[in-house]
């Protein structure tokens, strides 16, 4: 394989788990067919229970994992049939997945049970589907607005896009399942942004300015930003500024990643920033400049902009493989690690957690695209 070639992967990989446009999405998705051969399709949406690790493995067995050293822990659970998910309470879920982008949208529960998800369109019900942090609330769009549902209860709310050629998509979950920031957009563009409480169904405007990045919602409600520095002009950067709130009543936060990083390493590239709980983030370093970004490392940050640890990732010791980030929870930050090589081609999903030890949490086909939880 081309470094060509793997330069491509790794962007198509980062492109399609950044999309909360299902579209722009599909539109990705394809492309990787195309470019790929051996092609495996499935779309995952991750979502990890504190406590549980549940794992979904398709038909075809994947390759044996791979062992990462002796502190790399790794489990693994059999699929169970699914059925029509129940219009009453079912209780919390710890996944949702999609064999294909194709394939019927399951939800999973912790009593192991499958469901499936409502659905009037399969492939814009597996990309847009997905499961909030604490695994109690799924969203699913319904046409081309959104539903979220309370698992746990009798609730649904419905957020309706503004009009027939408008469609409504998930951003993302606050750390602490609370909040949903939600975004009603024409063909990609003409965003407005709303924040959803879902203990009450209370919805705030959220003013976002068009060149700020969106990178998360505080339990709060308000909105965190970066600026958009991520054009084709682009420069390695050791800093970056995260932004709370809007105007007069905006704060801004300046971490300062210089004496953590080598020359060859940024901090500014989408997908580098995770909220985390108790008030703090997780940024993901990549490399910078060459065929990446290529994540390398995860920094710990606390409230107030302080670095506290880096917690390095196992270096990639071959051309047939690498790394991109799929998201976070609030405490652990989750990678794909694909391996290209013909015969040994897989992702497997890895948990890096808050005290640096990782956890392998499954394996799938190299095709799988996978969410983290909280994400979409």
């Amino acid at each position: 394989m081309t470094e060509q070639f793997r330069s491509a992967y790794r962007a198509l990989a980062e492109e399609a788990g950044s999309y909360a446009d299902p579209e722009r999405a599909i539109a990705v998705a394809r492309r990787r067919r195309r470019t790929r051969t051996l092609a495996l399709p499935a779309v995952l949406t991750i979502a990890v229970a504190i406590g549980t690790v549940l794992v979904v493995r398709p038909n075809l067995d994947p390759p044996p994992l791979q062992t990462l050293g002796p502190d790399v822990t790794a489990s693994a659970q059999a699929p169970a049939a699914a059925t029509p998910l129940p219009t009453t309470a079912v209780g919390t879920a710890t996944l949702v997945y999609a064999p294909c982008r194709d394939c019927s949208t399951r939800v999973v529960l912790t009593t192991g049970a499958h469901h499936l998800v409502p659905s009037d369109d399969v492939g814009m019900t597996a990309i847009g589907t997905s499961l909030s942090p604490d695994g109690r609330w799924l969203s699913y769009p319904a046409g081309r607005d959104m539903k979220i549902r309370d698992l746990t209860g009798d609730r649904v709310w419905t957020v309706a896009s503004s009009g027939p050629q408008r469609r409504v998509g998930v951003l993302t979950w606050s750390v602490d399942s609370s909040r949903i920031l939600l975004r009603d957009y024409h063909d990609g563009q003409d965003n407005t942004y709303t924040v959803l409480q879902l203990g009450t169904g209370t919805r705030t405007t959220a003013d976002v300015a068009e060149e700020d990045l969106i990178v998360g919602v505080l339990p709060t409600g308000e909105v965190l930003t970066t600026p958009d520095l991520l054009g084709p002009s682009r420069q390695r950067s050791t800093r970056i500024t995260l932004t709370t709130g809007t105007g007069t009543a905006a704060r801004t936060i300046d971490v300062d990643a210089t004496r953590w990083l080598d020359t060859t390493e940024t901090v500014v590239w989408h997908n580098a920033v995770h909220p985390a709980v108790g008030g703090g983030y997780s940024l993901v370093v990549a490399t910078y400049p060459g065929e990446g970004p290529d994540p390398t490392a995860v920094l710990r940050v606390n409230a107030a902009g302080e670095i506290t640890d880096r917690q390095d990732i196992p270096s990639r010791d071959n051309r047939f493989q690498y790394w991109y980030v799929v998201g976070s929870d609030g405490s652990d930050v989750l990678f794909g690690k694909v391996e290209t090589l013909t015969g040994q081609q897989a992702t497997t999903l890895i948990a890096v957690q808050p005290d640096g030890h990782l956890r392998e949490i499954t394996t799938l086909p190299q095709e799988a695209v996978i969410r983290s939880p909280g994400a979409t």
